[in-house]
């Protein structure tokens, strides 16, 4: 299942997990947040091809561009979150993981690919 969602979807995420309705830091970030997902190559085949690997640009990039003033990592998590959810495919990480994998993002321990192999590893 291809699931594409854009910048009013996103926004409506951060409404849900942000307590003070976070200002956005920087447009280009969300747009690319919102984009990433969705990058297709030739002929629309698309580039993430799996739904783990899409949602986890969703964390990746929102901890890394930070969009929004504050509380990008769970933004992003939420978004990847809702997406898994959307597309069936529902996660249980264990206590920790999820703040673990925002540090290790943070400081280039784990990269996109690393994040979509533990939503993987996180389907129930």
């Amino acid at each position: 299942m291809t699931l594409y969602v854009d910048a009013g979807w996103v926004l409506n995420v951060q409404i849900d997990v942000s307590p003070e309705n976070t200002p956005i830091r920087d447009w280009g970030a969300l747009h690319c947040m919102v984009e990433r997902h969705r990058y297709e190559r030739l002929a629309g085949e698309p580039y993430y091809e799996e739904v783990a690997a899409r949602a986890a640009t969703f964390l990746h990039t929102a901890v890394r561009l930070r969009p929004f003033t504050d509380y990008n990592a769970s933004i992003g998590m939420a978004c990847a979150w809702e997406y898994m959810e959307q597309c069936d495919m529902s996660i249980a990480p264990s206590y920790g993981d999820i703040a673990k994998l925002v540090s290790d993002i943070r400081s280039d321990e784990a990269d996109l690919h690393e994040a979509a192999r533990l939503f993987r590893d996180w389907v129930i």
